[in-house]
């Protein structure tokens, strides 16, 4: 088993089918809406992140979080930066305790009971907004630190709310190993999920694309990947600019 285990050269990850089965899976489903012709969606403008607090060490918490929003603008291409104006941001990424939580949706999402299903199962909440063209413009995130903490998730939500929030909003089992697979006991970035944000951000996908458009799009998207050789040095780079690098975990 050893011996043909290296003789295929490869994680099942790097292969060029399941990265873009994967892919289809995580940018082209949703995970608590129905959608009867997804369309593929990301952000053209750069990203402006709003960070309040009433909960704990904000001060950990922003730190937190700016390592990862940096570690995605590396990855992505995308610029991310804070701002303390909330006219002038783009996505608001809430700190609160469990017992606030449908107050901050209200402020900041909407109407609890229109996604009361993700209330009730989630432990961390994302939502986003799009334009007619598909480009997201506008997204926010809750997390209840003392609830995430005790379900041990609180550095999960930091990074899978985020990296959702920036086109891959769907999660599956069926795609390992990565932050989006809820049964996985990934914390941080995966060299999958790498290359699912390398390839969402490639010139070679545009927002409002439908299933049939990727996959048409998708080999000159995996040659890229290969060209550069990121498919076959996921592994190192991801963990470039990296929370895990940067906690020492």
């Amino acid at each position: 088993m050893l011996a043909s285990s290296f003789a295929l050269g490869e994680e099942r990850w790097q292969n060029d089918a399941y990265i873009q089965d994967s892919f289809m899976k995580i940018a082209l489903e949703r995970e608590y809406k129905e959608t009867k012709h997804p369309k593929l969606i990301r952000w053209a403008t750069p990203i402006k992140l709003f960070f309040e607090s009433d909960s704990g060490d904000a001060n950990l918490q922003k730190e937190l979080l700016s390592v990862h929003a940096q570690h995605l603008s590396y990855i992505t291409g995308l610029s991310i930066d804070f701002t303390d104006d909330p006219k002038q941001a783009n996505i608001f990424v809430i700190f609160t305790n469990y017992d606030n939580l449908e107050n901050k949706v209200r402020q900041y999402i909407g109407d609890p009971e229109k996604i009361r299903t993700a209330l009730n199962e989630a432990i961390c909440l994302g939502n986003f907004r799009r334009n007619r063209n598909y480009e997201i413009t506008r997204g926010s995130i809750i997390i209840p630190v003392d609830y995430a903490r005790i379900k041990a998730r609180f550095l999960d939500c930091i990074v899978e709310e985020i990296t959702q929030l920036l086109g891959l909003p769907n999660d599956s089992n069926d795609v390992f190993p990565s932050i989006f697979n809820d049964v996985s006991i990934d914390s941080y970035l995966s060299p999958l999920d790498y290359l699912l944000l390398k390839a969402l951000y490639s010139p070679h996908l545009k927002p409002g694309m439908d299933v049939t458009q990727t996959r048409a799009a998708f080999p000159k998207v995996l040659a890229e990947l290969h060209a550069n050789k990121d498919i076959e040095n996921a592994a190192q780079r991801v963990q470039k600019h990296s929370l895990k690098t940067y906690l020492g975990d």
